[in-house]
């Protein structure tokens, strides 16, 4: 076997446990809430025992966010962390020069791995300049970089491409919430070289034991589903990496509650009523009802109505998680 490059050592050595991707605070005049950000990731480390923080991504509202907005979230959660987990900023941009500064930017703060989401295109792109696109972005700064094969780039990057990029020295990793078929097909073919990762709770338990997964890259229902003092994502994975397989799938099973809400309100819901926004709005209140503030959702999303808001605390309430943090 060929030996691995620095950056896809550091990725299977620092990519493994559970990874939240967390949400941007804003405060009432819609500027980043760098206190409420800071106190949210020392909740994510002492509260929830997270093994490592995506921040700036899809839930962070990065496209609603300028570069040097962009910075200076990366900057802040580099300073609240303060090295207790490693660190994952998302850099993907339409203009390729701004994400290549974002990389660059994040590999001077201090940052472990950059992520980009799939380049937009105002057409469905070929191979050739998705192939293109990451060749040059990986070559623009030495961060280890991850693949962040999401739909909600209007398309999807297949196996093979995959495995071509793969081959890039800085490329260590991809996130890849893709059906099953296409998550394990990309796990066989280069799973030895770079991490694979879903972000799929439910699915994570089957995928670590069965299939070898190392970590679940990243999800916000890490701090949806638990609290300090209950936490059964991260006990059952504790379970299943002590070999009480038995126990693990136990505890998974109670979890169907929760799971069933975040379909309603990250999924189902917002799909069919919300016009297909991204669930910002949804998470955001999920949390501050639980009692982490998030703030303000930024243009041109909206927050949820007295009545919505009503209904989310009425779910969360019989899950025994409004409030549990006041």
């Amino acid at each position: 076997m060929t030996a691995l490059s620095p950056a896809k050592e550091a990725a299977f050595e620092k990519v493994t446990g559970l990874w939240i991707a967390i949400p941007t605070p804003f405060d009432q005049s819609g500027e980043i809430d760098e206190q409420a950000l800071a106190h949210s990731v020392d909740y994510y480390i002492d509260g929830l025992g997270v093994n490592g923080i995506f921040c700036g991504g899809v839930m962070g509202e990065f496209w609603a966010m300028t570069l040097d907005e962009r910075r200076r979230c990366h900057a802040l959660v580099v300073d609240a962390t303060a090295g207790r987990v490693p660190l994952m900023a998302h850099v993907g941009h339409h203009v390729f020069s701004e994400a290549a500064e974002l990389s660059r930017h994040a590999e001077s703060i201090g940052i472990d791995f950059a992520i980009a989401i799939n380049p937009y295109f105002p057409i469905n792109p070929s191979e050739d300049l998705i192939r293109n696109w990451y060749r040059r972005l990986a070559a623009a700064s030495p961060i280890p970089l991850f693949l962040f094969n999401t739909s909600y780039s209007g398309y999807t990057i297949s196996p093979e491409l995959i495995a071509e990029l793969a081959e890039l020295d800085t490329v260590c990793g991809i996130k890849n919430p893709k059906p099953m078929d296409h998550l394990l097909r990309v796990k066989e073919m280069v799973g030895d070289r770079i991490v694979v990762c879903d972000a799929g709770e439910e699915e994570w338990l089957g995928l670590h034991l069965d299939h070898g997964f190392p970590a679940l890259m990243s999800t916000p229902a890490l701090a949806m589903f638990q609290v300090p003092g209950r936490r059964p994502i991260a006990d059952y994975t504790a379970l299943a990496d002590s070999g009480d397989l038995e126990a693990a799938w136990r505890l998974h099973a109670t979890l169907d509650g929760e799971r069933h809400a975040f379909q309603r309100w990250m999924r189902d819901r917002w799909l069919a009523q919300r016009a297909g926004a991204i669930p910002i709005a949804e998470l955001k209140s999920w949390l501050t009802l639980i009692g982490l503030p998030q703030g303000e959702v930024r243009p041109p999303l909206v927050p949820l109505s007295p009545g919505e808001l009503d209904e989310l605390g009425a779910d969360l309430d019989r899950l025994g998680l409004l409030g549990a943090l006041n």
